[in-house]
């Protein structure tokens, strides 16, 4: 296992080493310097080396990290769906124990996983660690023309145990590097490139402190143009010593031109730029549940299941008015449902009696019946053409609207059961004094919904003998969203 304290043991040693390779190494100091130069990572983002605090115990999901002693010690640049490995050993392709996947950021040193500890894995003082590797892309270009020369990048390497996958709070690991590549302008002058390299620091050729990454040309370059190298994989140090999060830990990143081979590839101009590495910044956000129903006037003229609307509707009132005899009257009006609930949302109606006389039930309009075989209620649709057939019912109609369509438990047009093509099909409304059941008219389909909406068509006819006087009773109609 990685030992942050012995990084911190040798960072005294490695500045005294750096100090000493450039005294001995004065060429590159005084070297000319690249133009145009630069270093963009893919992702700046921070990696995650932190260790689990005491308490845990296995098959628990819900972890509590150390907040002092690890160069991570919050749950700063953790987030929702991140892989991490939390254990106590390093194996060849494991090495920080078991994988695991957040779940949630609970608050600033508790998060939850999606699956319960491993036994070995519950120990305070056990690895928590999520890397986050980069593609640099280096970008500069040459003081100098040389034939057969060489491009190195040297990029800063933590102190201890620097390649074994596991993030450094003072340079990049190499672990993970997949490979190096390089691209020469149009007119570079570079004629061809050899392999190009990638070594660990300390490692053949390599000094210690920095990764060395070369790639030698054949030909001679033009001192114009940008070249571009392209190092994938690296994994991005740590929050380092001290670090204050939100601010930056920076990095100096060194880009090298070197001589042919039979001058050994000495450094003949050089050039370093900086780079940055920080948090990833954390955005949240609540969506409360909602769910909106209306219910909507629709005036003279307009089409509704076929067939204009006689008069207007109000949201809260339908005004039949005075009714001729063995006349049918069609109004409507429009139901609009939106919901961002996962389930979807429904809609159903009730009526709370059949149409009294002034509000009674001794005298009434009773519910439609419909045509033969007169066996439409609040359950079965019916056709229903036949004025003589007096009573109250309703239908249902797409209101149009394309992509916000529900769908209607039924329509007037619909054929099936008991309605046929080219009628009008139609239901009573449950009736509660009658101890029905309310009934789903429509819904979205098991799906969230922007605006669905439909008209709801209200039919009557009253025959010779109806007793003359005011006649009303209410319709409610409710909506549920499934969350």
């Amino acid at each position: 296992m990685k030992k942050f304290m012995a990084k911190l043991a040798l960072a005294s040693i490695l500045a005294l080493s750096t100090q000493s390779f450039f005294l001995i190494n004065p060429k590159e100091l005084d070297s000319a310097n690249l133009t145009s130069v630069a270093d963009t990572l893919s992702t700046s983002r921070l990696s995650f080396y932190g260790s689990l605090g005491v308490g845990h115990t296995a098959g628990v999901s819900f972890i509590r990290i150390s907040t002092s002693g690890m160069p991570s010690t919050s749950t700063a640049n953790l987030f929702t769906g991140d892989s991490v490995l939390i254990g106590d050993g390093a194996t060849a392709g494991n090495p920080a124990g078991t994988p695991y996947t957040v779940d949630d950021i609970y608050d600033t040193d508790e998060f939850t996983l999606t699956a319960g500890l491993d036994a070995t894995d519950k120990d305070a003082g056990d690895l928590v660690i999520a890397t986050r590797s980069a593609t640099h892309t280096v970008t500069f270009t040459p003081a100098t023309s040389i034939a057969n020369g060489a491009f190195r990048i040297l990029i800063p390497s933590g102190t201890n145990n620097n390649n074994d996958g596991i993030p450094n709070h003072d340079g990049f690991d190499m672990a993970a590097a997949v490979g190096v590549g390089t691209t020469a302008p149009s007119g570079g002058g570079v004629t061809s490139w050899e392999t190009a390299t990638a070594t660990a620091s300390a490692g053949t050729g390599c000094s210690a402190g920095n990764h060395c990454f070369e790639a030698r040309y054949n030909g001679i370059n033009n001192a114009s143009g940008t070249f571009t190298f392209y190092i994938h994989g690296l994994i991005n140090p740590a929050p380092a010593t001290g670090h204050a999060e939100g601010s930056a830990d920076t990095y100096t990143v060194t880009i090298q031109h070197l001589a042919d081979r039979l001058s050994n590839y000495a450094v003949i101009d050089s050039t370093t730029v900086k780079i940055a590495v920080v948090e990833s910044v954390r955005v949240t956000a609540t969506v409360d549940p909602t769910i909106t129903f209306t219910i909507a006037a629709v005036g003279v003229g307009t089409t509704a299941c076929g067939l204009p609307a006689t008069i207007t509707t109000t949201a809260t009132a339908v005004p039949f008015g005075t009714m001729a005899l063995n006349t049918f009257k069609n109004l409507a009006q429009k139901l609009t449902l939106s919901t961002n609930a996962v389930g979807g949302g429904a809609v159903t109606n009730t009526e709370n009696d059949h149409l009294g006389k002034d509000g009674g039930t001794v005298t009434f309009i009773a519910d439609a019946g419909g045509d033969s075989p007169s066996t439409m209620d609040h359950n079965v649709t019916e056709d229903w053409t036949t004025a003589t057939n007096n009573g109250f019912g309703f239908s249902l109609d797409d209101a149009g609207d394309g992509a916000n369509d529900v769908t209607e438990a039924f329509t007037y047009n619909v054929v099936s059961g008991n309605c046929s093509a080219g009628s009008y099909c139609a239901r009573n409304f449950a009736n509660l004094a009658h101890t029905d059941t309310a009934t789903e008219i429509f819904n979205s389909g098991g799906l969230k919904v922007d605006a669905g909406d439909l008209y709801v068509c209200y039919r009557l006819t009253v025959g010779s003998t109806q007793e003359a006087g005011d006649y009303e009773n209410n319709i409610t109609y409710t909506a549920t969203a499934t969350f």
